[in-house]
């Protein structure tokens, strides 16, 4: 199969589309051709260069145009700018640069599990009833699998609208899970083995499609209604991650398939289970996000299980060049010379801590990025040539097992495997969601107010408080609170809203730990708001430890 080539400003090549599958099964993504990231096309490395960059592990597979000198590469890097910022000109006052959401478990029914409860559609039967005219069914079987459970789902599917039938039934296999058959061959029909039901394994879902998809589209603020149907904020994630799950993808690094890994320094650091190269690590993180800000996506677990994470930044915690001895003892080898390639005249000890994004549950409400946050820990060798430039790399013994699998950046947005999914549908929902209801991009009947704080007291309970006097509000409105809030260590902080004086509502309580900034917004109701929107509205923020500090910029108010 041909693939056009086309590059962006960093000389990344953009690929026609390559379904990369994590949280889901490893059946899927079989193409006759070489691919990126395909373990099989990686050659072995020979000559004494088997930790220099070669096949799978080149990050010239990323970006074309990359820094490769270690001294001029930033030791820190955050995602901050959305990527989506200029996609959605309507998405006033959603700040969050990225968006949880739960990876939506085949073995819980995918997009097609009733998460609000029984009576509740799921996101998927939401869309067919408002976009396929689809009655579809007023109940689902009790139990997803099991015996009996046949029977019970033959009936379901019977009057499931198509794209309901087709989730439940066909993604991932998902109909395996009651289909009576023995599909896995461990002499159970239908019930829970090791592998998962059936072969249905706990970890498979649409997390390749969630990662991509928070950092390209905004998260939805509000519901929408289309007809009669209602969809919540849950609902619409769920439904874009459906229109993600063949993403357009580049893929640096090859996958490691074995359940148990074991590592020795007469290995290749290529070795598929080995994982992604230190060195292409180094050179892309410090690129896509220490000097530019592009989507960026992780397979953090080392072994055959894929979990895809969006990368929101990194730290570079330890940096110094060191000698051969002290290097070969950090991977477990011996002697005062560095064999594992010639091509290294430099090797610098390096400490990485990667921030990604982690799951949360369905949500009516948006969850944004900054309370599900989480730190992973790498160290290994550099090795760089006589330009100084990075030129491969090897971890150390105590990060043989516990490193990225694969890199890759999303290069294309919409693409359902569902095919009664329509993009444009989905589309529509987004730009509903986002958008002030009533005045579409902020404009309208939306009512704006804003301030700007300043320092915030270190360690002190009366903290700051920021006043934003609001009038000439009519009606029942909800309110979206947006914060900008600078700090280097995010786990300090309170946050209160208060209304005259009086809090309605904790909007940050001492949650994210180490990580930095709260940029984040925040819904009210209208129940919550009041009757009478037009009063002094604070901001109330608390510094509750020592030794941290920063500030509180712009504070903004948009009742909708």
């Amino acid at each position: 199969m041909k693939r056009s080539l086309l590059t962006n400003g960093l000389g990344i090549l953009l690929l026609g589309s390559v379904q990369l599958v994590g949280c889901a099964s490893s059946d899927t993504n079989e193409e006759e051709e070489c691919l990126p990231g395909d373990i099989d096309c990686a050659p072995p490395d020979t000559d004494g260069k088997v930790d220099g960059f070669g096949g799978a592990n080149d990050p010239e597979r990323m970006a074309q145009r990359m820094n490769y000198r270690l001294a001029e590469l930033p030791k820190k890097g955050r995602r901050e700018t959305p990527v989506w910022k200029d996609q959605y000109p309507e998405a006033v006052g959603v700040a969050a640069p990225a968006w949880a959401d739960t990876y939506w478990p085949t073995y819980e029914g995918s997009h097609n599990a009733r998460w609000q409860g029984d009576s509740i559609l799921s996101p998927i039967e939401k869309y067919d009833a408002a976009f396929n005219n689809a009655a579809g069914c007023a109940t689902q079987p009790a139990k997803i699998d099991g015996p009996g459970a046949k029977a019970a789902w033959d009936q379901y599917y019977a009057c499931a609208g198509p794209a309901t039938k087709w989730q439940s039934k066909e993604f991932q296999g998902g109909g395996k899970l009651h289909d009576g058959i023995d599909n896995d061959g461990d002499g159970k029909i239908d019930v829970e083995g090791d592998d998962g039901v059936d072969g249905i394994a706990t970890w498979w879902g649409t997390c390749h499609a969630w990662a991509p998809a928070s950092l390209l589209v905004p998260e939805p603020q509000h519901d929408v209604t289309v007809g009669n149907v209602v969809f919540s904020v849950g609902d619409i994630k769920a439904l874009i991650q459906n229109a993600f799950d063949s993403t357009s993808a580049i893929m640096l690094g090859g996958r490691c398939n074995a359940k148990e890994i074991t590592h020795s320094p007469t290995v290749s650091a290529n070795d598929p289970c080995s994982d992604l190269n230190p060195g292409a690590l180094h050179v892309v993180m410090t690129n896509f996000l220490g000097i530019n800000q592009l989507p960026l996506v992780e397979d953090r677990t080392a072994n055959f299980e894929i979990w895809n994470q969006a990368v929101m930044g990194y730290d570079v915690t330890k940096q110094a060049k060191i000698t051969a001895t002290k290097a070969n003892t950090c991977v477990g080898a011996t002697g005062n010379k560095w064999t594992f390639n010639t091509a290294a005249v430099q090797l610098y000890e390096v400490g990485m801590t990667v921030q990604y994004l982690t799951e949360s549950s369905a949500s009516a409400t948006p969850v944004g990025s900054v309370d599900n946050i989480r730190t992973d820990r790498y160290h290994y060798i550099l090795e760089l040539n006589t330009a100084g430039k990075i030129i491969g790399g090897r971890y150390c013994t105590d990060s043989d097992n516990d490193h990225v699998d694969f890199l890759w950046t999303p290069t294309g947005r919409f693409n359902p495997s569902n095919p009664s999914v329509n993009v444009a549908k989905v589309k529509e929902l987004i730009a509903k969601s986002v958008a002030r209801p009533g005045g579409g991009g902020g404009g309208g009947n939306a009512k704006v107010f804003t301030a700007t704080g300043g320092s915030i007291p270190d360690n002190s309970p009366a903290g700051i408080s920021v006043d934003i006097p609001v009038t000439g509000v009519t009606g029942s409105r909800g309110l979206a609170v947006s914060l900008n809030i600078m700090h280097t260590f995010r786990g300090d902080l309170l946050v209160d809203l208060l209304r005259d004086g009086t809090k309605v509502k904790t909007l940050h309580d001492k949650t994210g730990g180490s990580q930095q900034n709260l940029v984040q917004t925040y819904t009210l109701t209208a129940a919550e708001v009041g009757s009478n929107p037009n009063v002094r509205w604070t901001l109330k923020v608390v510094d509750t430890a020592s030794v941290d500090t920063g500030t509180v910029g712009e504070v903004k108010l948009s009742f909708e």
